[in-house]
């Protein structure tokens, strides 16, 4: 600054010291200049697409670090206090070279070669060769076989979804009447090899049965090494491959070189003062299987918007202290949540107001000649909130306030499958302890590189930053330890009214 100022001899003071702030940060207005304002959409979208043009964000990947630098320096600029990069260990994975060759047996001359895709996580094969056996519901997998299984996604009923298994819904339109929705999820979800593993085949290739065409799906996701090599095709060149198996037995070659190795990846955090001593945590992840807009730039997003917004709020206006968090590794078995769980054990236990973990604002897609299109309503938002009155009613006033339509108010537990102690979410571990709201959307394309800027939908971002603000504003009155004090054990609970009742 004073080497610009003293440029300004001989020269136009009020234009030339105007240049000279230019190049200083740009602060963001505070209370004491105006009332706080919401981040735009437009701003939002910069900072998605900014987030998306830096490639593949794999935990210890390039573009995943500057994404932990990029959102520290963000914090920085919000006028975040104690802003800092919590360091953790990950596994880093890359695939560098794979191949796929069949043929009928006995006729090595007549092979082809197939389009593949690794399975993330399995294991190296140099030309490793076997005999192929079809795995279906009725058939096994064969030991010392290559099995050959199709591979579907899971569809969920949404009137199922509204009436069986949410506390609260709001829709409108009356969408959940008759959609079905496609998950990014298969039946075994992270146990894509396991059985075939079990039944000591020499390798697994999975047809992709989805609605559109693609090889390359990003599941498992566990952090755990297998030693079996897998391979992944794409429906078209399953059918392929189904069609010279059903002529006869069939031989396949394959070869997979990929590396995995540990590396660091961090938590990004920032705090904010607020006028009692406990605490909202705001947060989401930052890294993702591919480009990843929706998972999970938008999220990144969405709590960067509500950091700059609680920025410029006095302390004595913001109810309780706030902690901001974009947490690395979901894509390495949830690494930096489990560090976040494990370093503020005493916080979340005990004087935690809440949780709210921002995941996904996605398009719903449709499928065209093969192709993934993206559609113009957003997909379902799954509100899985703490079994507490005051937070499910929080939750659902915001909602119709701000019409965030397609929603749906989660349990905590006990969905997908009733054994589940917590649900399917980047902020699971914290709902052993502490209230939460976790917003998660699943589109069908959430682990596939077709997840790029125009799958997010846009016209979400604001209403769901300004309903998150009043979440935080609702809770205001409230303490952790009345909040527990509050949760009960469904089925004891009513369901809650409509937004109709409500407005």
């Amino acid at each position: 600054m004073m080497a610009c100022i003293a440029k300004l001899r001989g020269e136009r003071l009020a234009l030339r010291l105007m240049g000279c702030l230019l190049l200083l940060p740009t602060p963001f207005a505070t209370a004491a200049d105006a009332a706080p304002v919401a981040v735009d959409q437009a701003t939002m979208m910069a900072w998605i697409t900014r987030i998306d043009e830096q490639g593949i964000r794999l935990p210890g990947y390039v573009a995943d670090e500057w994404m932990e630098r990029w959102g520290h320096d963000q914090f920085v600029a919000f006028g975040l206090q104690d802003v800092r990069l919590e360091p953790f260990e990950v596994l880093r994975w890359e695939a560098h070279s794979w191949s796929l060759r069949v043929w009928p047996r006995g006729r090595q001359d007549d092979s082809v070669m197939l389009s593949a895709w690794p399975v993330p996580l399995s294991g190296n094969a140099t030309a490793l060769h076997g005999e192929l056996a079809l795995t279906t519901a009725d058939t096994p997998p064969q030991p010392g076989l290559i099995a050959v299984e199709p591979y579907r996604l899971m569809q969920f009923d949404q009137a199922h979804m509204r009436d069986e298994v949410a506390r609260w819904h709001y829709d409108p339109d009356g969408d959940f009447d008759t959609l079905q929705q496609t998950v990014p999820m298969g039946p075994r979800f992270q146990h894509v090899l396991e059985p075939a593993m079990a039944a000591g085949a020499k390798a697994w290739i999975g047809i992709l049965e989805f609605p559109w065409q693609e090889d390359r799906y990003f599941v498992p996701y566990d952090a755990k090494l297998r030693d079996m090599p897998g391979l992944y095709l794409s429906q078209a060149e399953g059918q392929r491959l189904l069609a010279l198996m059903a002529q006869g037995p069939v031989e396949a070659r394959i070869n997979v070189h990929r590396e995995a190795r540990p590396a660091i990846s961090h938590n990004v955090v920032g705090v904010l003062p607020g006028r009692s001593d406990e605490w909202i945590i705001i947060g989401t992840h930052h890294d993702g299987p591919w480009n990843s807009a929706v998972e999970d730039a938008s999220g990144v997003a969405l709590v960067m918007a509500q950091a700059q917004y609680w920025a410029q709020v006095p302390q004595d206006q913001r109810p309780h202290n706030m902690m901001f968090l974009l947490q690395g590794g979901h894509m390495s078995r949830g690494a930096g949540l489990h560090h976040t769980a494990k370093t503020y054990a005493k916080r979340l236990r005990e004087n935690t107001v809440a949780v709210i973990h921002l995941e996904h604002a996605a398009r719903e897609a449709h499928v065209v000649d093969g192709a993934l299109i993206p559609g113009d309503k957003p997909e379902v938002r799954w509100w899985f909130t703490s079994h507490m009155p005051q937070l499910e009613q929080v939750v659902s006033d915001a909602i119709c306030a701000h019409q965030l339509d397609r929603s749906l108010l989660m349990p905590p537990y006990g969905w997908p499958k009733p054994e589940a102690k917590r649900p399917p979410t980047d902020a699971s571990v914290f709902f052993l302890t502490t209230p939460v709201i976790s917003l998660l959307a699943a589109p069908m394309y959430l682990f596939d590189p077709a997840d790029r800027v125009d799958m997010v939908h846009e016209a979400s971002l604001e209403p769901i930053t300004t309903a998150v603000i009043d979440m935080v504003n609702g809770l205001a009155d409230t303490s952790a330890a009345a909040l527990h004090a509050s949760e009960y054990q469904p089925p004891q609970a009513q369901r809650l009214p409509g937004c109709e009742a409500g407005l």
